[in-house]
């Protein structure tokens, strides 16, 4: 019994604890960049909950400005029409303007308490944004006005809307230090 009650403990203070988070350093790679965030922004990424069978895991993501301003995200990775917009070749591919087969990753804004003080995409910030490491080191992140739209055509095949070059925000260029 109390082995239980210890083993059950263990488990309610594992769930309880706060999750690790991973920090990095990003500099701007264009003078772009530089002069829309300045030098240098701070990534932090956490798995909040971990994915569970057949359930990928809660993943969020904070940028933050020298000056303390922040932007949350939370990755898209839970819908199917999340899935297919980051696809190799798919709608944010095309948006960011990555060729070939690499795979881009999609973030959605997250909204009220500790959203952040946003610091690009204007007063109101991204509503999300795609980021891309390529294999030269440089992280490219664009940022979106508005979340990439899907409709579904009479024989039930799902199309990506096109996206207006008019709703991309902010295109910056980082890497790693």
């Amino acid at each position: 019994m109390r082995r239980s009650i210890l083993v059950l403990g263990l488990i309610l203070a594992a769930c309880a604890s706060p999750a690790p988070v991973m920090t990095r350093t990003l500099a701007a790679a264009d003078a772009a960049t530089s002069l829309a965030v300045g030098d240098r922004i701070s990534e932090l990424n956490s798995t909040i909950a971990p994915g569970t069978e057949g359930m990928d895991p809660v993943v969020n993501m904070t940028l933050r400005h020298a000056d303390g301003r922040t932007l949350s995200f939370q990755q898209g990775n839970h819908s199917p029409n999340d899935l297919m917009a980051q696809r190799a070749g798919g709608p944010l591919a095309q948006i960011m303007g990555i060729p070939g087969e690499e795979p881009t990753l999609l973030w959605h804004a997250t909204e009220g308490e500790g959203a952040g003080a946003p610091f690009f995409c204007g007063p109101q910030g991204p509503a999300a944004i795609g980021t891309y490491e390529g294999a030269d080191g440089v992280i490219q992140i664009v940022g979106l006005r508005q979340q990439i739209e899907f409709e579904t055509l009479p024989d039930g095949q799902v199309m990506a809307l096109p996206y207006s070059p008019d709703q991309v925000c902010a295109r910056l260029k980082f890497r790693r230090e």
